[in-house]
């Protein structure tokens, strides 16, 4: 069978999956620009194409020398790439979205419809625990949507292929709809970078199937000055332009709600991603 072979039901493998993550991290580094070029929320820095494709990279690297893996061994190890190498809020949550995604689909050899679904389930759920304060309206929601769309999948089919392609296009529709959710992106008359992000490597995944360039941005997007960058630092919190990056380890059993009391006192834009019992913890 092809690697790049799809709509043929056929079980996606840990070779095929790292596969599936390059092409997708090829695609989100064409656009990367047009993606920080959106960045408004939380913080209009115009870094959000360029810390996903940072964090992405990381987990790439991790599982480089990697070849015939199971699909379980290749998902951890790029997760736990990709929170090593986590950057800003966007890094740190796609990093969680791959932790979760990992831990559905924890002890498969391969990846088939239903297996999809659940990872996508538990990126979902992972990504949200991250966050001390969910906000819809960014990748949040999309990786939300996406899980919703995976789900009602498995009543036409259980392709994996087909699934990609469909989340896909559901993820379309929710970047869309972000503005629509938050209000400092329709000030700023743009969709979510982070959702952007998201949808550009699972589009990246599915041009890699069906043998389109991954090199070519189809758009040229505006810089974030000229579409709103001075109406979009009004709306940041005090204090946003601090940005600080922890690791730890903690001693003893973390309990986040309590501990996300105490960070809400330090900070107004708090991820914390996990994995193995590592933290990395991003504040603004």
């Amino acid at each position: 069978m092809s690697e790049k072979q799809s709509n043929n039901r056929q079980p996606i493998t840990g070779r095929q999956y790292k596969e599936l993550m390059n092409a997708g991290l090829t695609w989100l580094r064409t656009n990367q620009e047009s993606v920080n070029a959106l960045n408004v929320f939380p913080v209009p820095d115009g870094d959000t194409g360029t810390n996903m494709v940072l964090t992405l990279q990381a987990a790439v690297d991790e599982v480089a020398s990697l070849k015939n893996e199971s699909l379980s061994t290749m998902a951890e190890k790029l997760a736990h790439g990709a929170l090593m190498g986590a950057r800003g809020n966007s890094g740190v949550i796609l990093s969680q979205i791959m932790r979760g995604f990992s831990r559905g689909l924890a002890n498969h050899q391969t990846m088939d419809g239903k297996c999809l679904v659940e990872g996508l389930k538990q990126a979902r759920e992972t990504a949200y625990k991250g966050v001390v304060r969910p906000v819809e309206g960014t990748i949040l929601t999309v990786c939300k949507d996406m899980a919703l769309a995976a789900e009602k999948s498995l009543q036409k089919t259980e392709d994996p292929y087909e699934i990609i392609r469909i989340v896909t296009a559901a993820a379309q529709v929710s970047v869309d709809h972000t503005p629509e959710l938050l209000d400092v992106l329709k000030d700023a008359g743009v969709v979510d970078a982070g959702g952007k992000g998201l949808m550009h490597i699972f589009e990246g995944m599915v041009r890699f199937m069906d043998d389109e360039p991954l090199d070519i941005e189809p758009v040229h997007v505006q810089p974030l000055s000229v579409i709103g960058q001075q109406e979009a630092m009004t709306s940041a919190e005090p204090g946003q332009d601090y940005e600080v990056i922890v690791d730890f380890q903690p001693h003893q059993p973390l309990v986040l709600d309590s501990f996300y009391q105490e960070l809400e006192n330090i900070g107004t834009s708090i991820q914390v991603g996990e994995g193995d019992g590592i933290y990395r913890m991003h504040i603004h």
